[in-house]
């Protein structure tokens, strides 16, 4: 369960004392807390206008700037608030949790820990601080951590919910059973908790408990892309053949500031894996390719993908994932659109397409793969990932599981890779990332735009 900023009154900074009370900033605190952001916003910085070192306009203005993603103005309002006035616990929890959001954990650690300095029962403070532990790996004083908070507080919904994520990372399932159930009787309007009490079910093999789950989670929530989309895990045959557009820009959305970080820890390989792949084909780096990377994320593939560039492109469903990927300078175009109509939009473009984990969110590849091999130039190569199926669990050659990823069969693979016109195919069995401590099986795979192609000029 993700940290959330302090909106209630009673738990914001103190005014400095040489300050009178000031009602146009109640008057804009109530609105902000009702939601109404932009007109709190203006009497916010109205006050400032009439008094620049007001400790607590400066305060909710920043949250509110957070609010509306403007994370560096947040950073520099409340910074001006806490120079002034140091000692304001909610004003370091609540920029902790931007630095968070920014991936910025060493800062955020800092302010979640001076804030407990000056209230050290404050509940939702270590909780955040137990965020930041398991998003860094050190899962076991994570799990410490939030037992404090729910030791101080056995009612912290947020904090059950934490302490079954951690304990899920450590392999510890049970124990991460009990922590969701209690979450879920404590907050049962939270999708949160329907998510990962019905996850956690189906990874220790209660499948059928987990899918229940999921049905009750998309019959309260039926307009909630992501209960739709673990809903479609309990369909089997009639599940959706990808999943829906709204899931992957929300998810990715959600995940785009933790996403390098949460990855690492995971040990993640798909990005080197695509880069040993491209190297093997294409020999040494010669900046001479147009390169599009397919559904660049962050854009952890950018900077190994750059030395065989001559031209650089990536393209993905997620703002967020887009926003982080252009922080990254590698890229000489960047755009926000579906994989497949990218695809069919700029036929003939690419000397190298590369994927690393985004068709793990396709089930047929039928189109994805015909759009890439039309979008590929003669000779040009096509390079992804995906997690790894038997022919047992996927007889139609590719299945949805209950974590909401697909993974596919080697035969299905070889398949619409050879309908798509695509050469030279080849599939070598890899590990991706950790999941619960144990690797994820997955194919590295490659293929090739044959050399002579019927009315098109070699390249």
């Amino acid at each position: 369960m993700s940290s959330k900023l302090n909106l209630r009154r009673k738990k914001w900074g103190k005014r400095k004392k040489t300050m009178p009370a000031n009602g146009t900033v109640a008057s804009a605190v109530a609105k902000h807390q009702q939601g109404e952001i932009d007109e709190a916003v203006v009497i916010y910085r109205q006050v400032l206008a009439a008094a620049p070192d007001h400790v607590d306009a400066l305060h909710f203005l920043g949250v509110a700037e957070h609010q509306k993603g403007n994370s560096e103005k947040a950073l520099e309002h409340i910074g001006r608030a806490l120079a002034l006035l140091p000692d304001q616990p909610d004003a370091l929890n609540n920029r902790g949790n931007i630095f968070k959001t920014l991936g910025r954990l060493d800062e955020a650690e800092a302010d979640y820990k001076r804030s407990l300095v000056l209230r050290p029962k404050d509940a939702n403070a270590l909780n955040n601080l137990g965020t930041v532990q398991r998003q860094r790996g050190d899962l076991e004083n994570a799990v410490a951590t939030f037992r404090e908070v729910i030791a101080l507080k056995p009612d912290h919904a947020g904090a059950w919910q934490n302490l079954g994520n951690a304990l899920g990372g450590l392999d510890r399932l049970e124990e991460a059973l009990d922590a969701h159930r209690e979450a879920m009787r404590l907050a049962p309007q939270s999708p949160d908790s329907y998510h990962r009490l019905g996850l956690t079910l189906c990874t220790i093999g209660r499948t059928e408990e987990g899918f229940e789950v999921y049905r009750r989670w998309v019959a309260l929530f039926p307009n909630d892309p992501h209960a739709r989309h673990f809903a479609a895990t309990c369909f089997g045959e009639k599940a959706p053949r990808r999943a829906s557009d709204d899931y992957v820009r929300t998810e990715f959305d959600g995940f785009a500031s933790t996403f390098d970080t949460t990855l690492a820890r995971l040990e993640y390989r798909a990005p080197t894996l695509v880069a040993e792949e491209v190297a093997r084909i294409f020999g040494q780096a010669r900046s001479c390719l147009a390169v599009l990377d397919a559904g660049c994320g962050t854009g952890l593939c950018g900077p190994r993908l750059r030395p065989h560039a001559s031209f650089l492109s990536g393209v993905d469903l997620s703002p967020g994932m887009v926003e982080l990927a252009r922080k990254r300078g590698v890229y000489d175009a960047l755009v926000v659109e579906e994989l497949t109509a990218h695809l069919r939009q700029n036929e003939r473009s690419s000397d190298l397409i590369v994927s690393a984990d985004t068709l793990v969110y396709f089930g047929d590849l039928a189109e994805v793969t015909a759009a890439a091999a039309k979008a590929l130039r003669a000779g040009g190569a096509l390079i992804f990932t995906v997690e790894r199926a038997t022919p047992e669990a996927a007889p139609d050659g590719y299945r949805i599981n209950p974590h909401g990823r697909y993974s596919h069969t080697g035969d299905y693979l070889f398949r619409v890779l050879r309908e798509a016109g695509l050469v030279d195919s080849t599939l070598t069995e890899v590990t991706l990332r950790k999941e619960a401590e144990k690797w994820v099986d997955g194919y590295l795979v490659s293929a090739r735009r044959p050399t002579m192609v019927s009315n098109e000029s070699s390249v």
